[in-house]
């Protein structure tokens, strides 16, 4: 098979060319690597002429709409990464006979560490005694205790289950919410299932773990948020899309919460101008919940599921039902 990267970015060369470029080589397959965007859509149209298949980083957004009917031949989409369905029309591609695979799990616990990490940060402080010894004062102020309180995880996913279990170890009264009950896998959780609007009502802290869909986008409202307990926790490592998060800013600087932890944003980088940045108590990283060494087996997985798509066997195929 010949396949093609349009939208590679060079922090992620190396390990391409490692765990994908060079394995496909070794069995006799092609696939070529590009780091541009997908903005000029004639011209990422053009590079994908003549290609059986496209590897998707997804960094630069999803695919222009008419590129799956403007590429004859294509056959693959392998996608780097669980959200196939942000970044392709997966009804079209099925339409089209064009097969879409993807990683459905290779980062939950690096993902559900990072969002325990923004919990601490926030509970504890840190970035703020950061600054504050880094300006050569020694003002201690005073955070809070995780163990005793009420920790609210929203979906139960890989990702959230292992939040479950982690914020369950820290000693927290775990309470947890999905769209749809699992009882099979529920029952080996700790904690116990709530209604959505309950579990904020009760929650010290919340940690967002839905996947981005039409059902979930924002589906924590500004309604929701206000339920929220005075000087609560919200954390969100999932999607930008499912929170209201102007609400969210907007009850950070009305003082009615103790902090936020925002990993994921509507655009990104974000527009700052959208953030209360002299809120010391919210803190935001450039979506790396999942920048681990271990997560990097990503790549690996996508290629190998093009390994399995050319050798008839194929794996992690993502549909529109």
């Amino acid at each position: 098979m010949k396949l093609v990267c349009i939208d590679g970015e060079a922090q992620y060369a190396s390990i391409v060319r490692r765990d994908v470029i060079d394995p496909l080589a070794a069995r006799g397959h092609q696939l070529d690597w590009f780091e541009e965007r997908f903005a000029d859509v004639d011209a990422t149209i053009a590079r994908a002429q003549g290609y059986d298949g496209v590897y998707i980083i997804g960094d630069q957004g999803p695919l222009p709409e008419a590129f799956l009917r403007s590429v004859p031949g294509l056959k693959l989409v392998s996608f780097v990464g669980t959200g196939a369905h942000r970044f392709v029309n997966v009804a079209e591609a099925e339409s089209l006979g064009i097969t879409v695979t993807n990683v459905p799990d290779f980062a939950s616990r690096s993902v559900a560490e990072h969002a325990i990490a923004l919990l601490f940060a926030v509970a504890r402080r840190v970035p703020e005694a950061d600054a504050i010894v880094r300006a050569g004062d020694w003002e201690k102020r005073q955070g809070l205790k995780l163990a005793g309180r009420t920790l609210g995880v929203v979906g139960t996913g890989a990702i959230g289950r292992e939040v479950i279990r982690m914020g369950h170890a820290l000693g927290m009264d775990v309470r947890y919410w999905n769209r749809t009950e699992r009882p099979e896998i529920e029952a080996g959780l700790p904690g116990r299932r709530v209604p959505l609007a309950e579990l904020f009502e009760t929650s010290d802290a919340v940690s967002l773990h839905l996947t981005h869909t039409a059902e979930t986008e924002g589906i924590i409202s500004a309604e929701l948020l206000e339920r929220l307990p005075e000087r609560a926790i919200v954390i969100n490592t999932a999607r930008a899309e499912l929170l209201d998060t102007a609400a969210l800013c907007a009850l950070l600087e009305r003082g009615r919460l103790f902090g936020a932890g925002l990993d994921v944003f509507a655009s990104e980088p974000p527009e700052l101008s959208e953030f209360p940045l002299e809120q010391r108590n919210l803190i935001l990283t450039p979506h790396v919940g999942f920048h681990t060494d271990e997560a990097d087996d990503v790549f690996k997985i996508a290629g190998e599921n093009i390994l399995a798509f050319a050798d008839g066997a194929p794996r992690n195929v993502v549909t529109s039902s």
